[in-house]
């Protein structure tokens, strides 16, 4: 008997021993994690893991405040548009359809100025908030252009040290904003580090950003000067945003280009930490959809909106659109996509003419835009609801509306 019972001790011994020394070594990297950057970092990522369309909730906010002149769309909605087909991998639905069975929270069309189309599904409706994503990151593009008309940034070609007196007689001082603008800078960021040390997830939950991006001034030059997509790039953007206007990032969105859009509702962008209050640069602008499709159609007309010029036309041409090179994206998430990418907005070929501009999110949050159509399209949604190409989803519809008696 007792010979059976150190048998099954020892079996228990080996069953718990490993599970003791990997809880251990958990515990252990927890309390290195929070010797390296904060239990607020380290709660989040714990506590949400993934990035979620929701997390709005999570992290504090700074308002922004609905427009005095509001713009409201003419409706012109057509019904027979929800018909029409829409091919996407294999299959084929119309898309009223498509719109529910791809985790779509809100798709709305302006054409010609005029709201044809506006469906809210899988919980969602016309009040209800979303999530830019990285759409946020267009939105830093148009503030950087708003600062150079203001007199606060003098031009691109500046190195950010101007900005930035920390990066003063350092390497990374050398940097652009124009390289900051166009990812194409030689600061290292690594999205495959172990576990939470990734840069996607420093650059999403944790809570002091600002300091995060100043003490990264790691360089390389395996990048070659192409196309990187680097998380600390509007991270940097925001801070040089903040010290030359002299006020929030939030606030000069406000007064340069939100208030102006005639914004139905308040809209908000999410802060690492209200100890900070530092804006979430490369993600975390919260709207209801119909307000996020008036930045759509203000780009679509050359930065003239609500009656009056909001940007200028110069600012965007430079800032939209360029050439696509294939070469310059080998290896990344836009080889052979036939998509671009200049000041933080991605362009492809129209359908028509010329070229359509983009803002993109993860999970294909997406503000389509294509002057050739006169037309502006914004899909928010929870997942990416199993489309691969949505870029070429929204080109396919656009075509697809043309051809429809309006």
């Amino acid at each position: 008997m007792k010979n059976k019972l150190s048998r099954k001790h020892k079996i228990l011994i080996g069953v718990l021993t490993p599970i003791c020394a990997f809880l251990l070594a958990f515990f252990i990297l927890c309390c290195v994690t929070m010797g390296m950057y904060s239990p607020t970092f380290l709660g989040r990522v714990l506590g949400h893991v993934d990035s979620s369309i929701t997390d709005y909730k999570i992290f504090p906010e700074r308002v922004m405040q609905k427009s005095d002149n509001a713009y409201h769309y003419e409706r012109a909605i057509n019904a027979s548009i929800g018909d029409i087909s829409v091919n996407y991998g294999n299959k084929q639905k119309t898309l009223s359809e498509f719109v529910k069975n791809t985790d779509t929270t809100s798709f709305i069309i302006v054409k010609n100025d005029k709201v044809i189309y506006e469906q809210y599904a899988n919980g969602y409706n016309e009040s209800s908030i979303n999530t830019s994503f990285s759409m946020a990151k267009s939105v830093v593009s148009l503030l950087i252009g708003k600062a150079f008309e203001g007199g606060y940034i003098k031009s691109v070609d500046e190195p950010i040290s101007n900005y930035i007196a920390e990066f003063e007689g350092k390497e990374i001082g050398k940097t652009t904003i124009e390289e900051l603008l166009l990812m194409r800078s030689e600061i290292v960021y690594d999205e495959d580090k172990f576990l939470w040390f990734g840069d996607d997830s420093l650059t999403y939950w944790y809570d002091d950003l600002r300091s995060l991006a100043l003490k990264h001034t790691k360089l390389t030059d395996k990048y070659g000067g192409k196309f990187h997509y680097n998380n600390y790039h509007p991270l940097l953007l925001g801070i040089i945003l903040e010290r030359s206007t002299g006020v929030s990032v939030t606030e000069f969105f406000e007064r340069e280009i939100w208030g102006k859009l005639g914004a139905e509702y308040d809209a908000s962008w999410s802060l690492d930490s209200d100890k900070t209050g530092f804006e979430k640069m490369e993600s975390g602008i919260n709207f209801r959809a119909i307000d996020f499709v008036k930045l759509g159609s203000m780009v679509l007309h050359g930065g003239y909106w609500n009656g009056e010029q909001v940007i200028s036309r110069e600012w965007l041409d430079v800032s939209t659109l360029g050439e696509i090179n294939g070469e310059d994206y080998k290896g990344t998430f836009l080889s052979n996509k036939n998509i671009g990418y200049k000041y933080m907005w991605y362009y492809t070929p129209s359908d028509g003419a010329g070229y359509d501009i983009i803002a993109w999110g993860k999970s294909d949050q997406i503000l389509y835009i294509s002057p050739a159509n006169d037309m502006v399209i914004l899909r928010t949604g929870k997942t990416d609801g199993g489309v691969s190409n949505w870029v070429e989803a929204l080109k396919g519809i656009s075509a697809s509306i043309n051809g429809v008696q309006l």
